[in-house]
């Protein structure tokens, strides 16, 4: 995955409160049967260093987990990654029920049941959801910069929209301040300098239509 999509704030570029926002292509994805092990590099900055592995695969457990590389850390609850939601905040200081890990942190993992009509027991709290969040610190010489990765899970008759068992993250952010909090879902906003421009723009070429 060495290809990505930025949009990068402040810096003049029209961008204000100094995030970050990714658009990875390909997007990296996990299924809990894929054959096999598949480990997929995310470079979150695009600095050429990978911060987070994210692995699947299937094998006596069909899983699915983050892997932060260095000091890095990712959001869990209950020693799972955590399925955050929009405007929950990501920093130093979490809600109560989450905790920064930096250790392998499972996604999800299904155990197949030979003898229950049900096939298998899931676990995580991606279970049963077409999408959430997870929050991550992407650590740099002591310097945390807090952001969120988005995933979702198309549905389908092999699938059925559940996170816990096949997802694909669409996109990520983070701050480009350091140890600054981050919105769960919050993105760049044009600045006004950039508003301005875009209309001054547009009165040019109005101005040459008009007779």
């Amino acid at each position: 995955m060495s290809l990505v999509l930025m949009l990068a704030a402040g810096g003049g570029k029209g961008w204000s409160q100094g995030i970050i926002y990714v658009v990875p292509q390909p997007q990296p994805s996990y299924s809990l049967f894929y054959p096999g092990t598949l480990d997929l590099n995310i470079d979150i900055n695009g600095d050429g260093t990978t911060d987070f592995i994210l692995e699947s695969g299937s094998s006596d457990i069909n899983y699915a987990a983050l892997i932060p590389q260095g000091s890095n850390m990712v959001v869990t609850m209950n020693s799972f990654v955590a399925a955050m939601t929009n405007g929950e905040t990501i920093g130093s200081s979490l809600d109560p029920v989450y905790q920064w890990s930096n250790a392998s942190s499972t996604i999800g993992f299904l155990v197949m049941l030979l003898d229950s009509d049900s096939g298998g027991a899931e676990d995580g709290n991606f279970v049963g959801k077409s999408s959430g969040y997870m929050g991550f610190d992407l650590v740099d010489n002591g310097t945390n910069y807090y952001g969120w990765m988005y995933i979702s899970s198309p549905g389908g008759d092999d699938l059925n929209g559940d996170a816990g068992i096949y997802g694909v993250i669409e996109n990520w952010a983070y701050q480009n301040s350091p140890n600054t909090p981050i919105e769960v879902g919050a993105v760049p906003e044009p600045s006004t300098w950039a508003l301005l421009t875009a209309g001054a723009v547009l009165m040019l070429r109005r101005r040459k239509i008009i007779p």
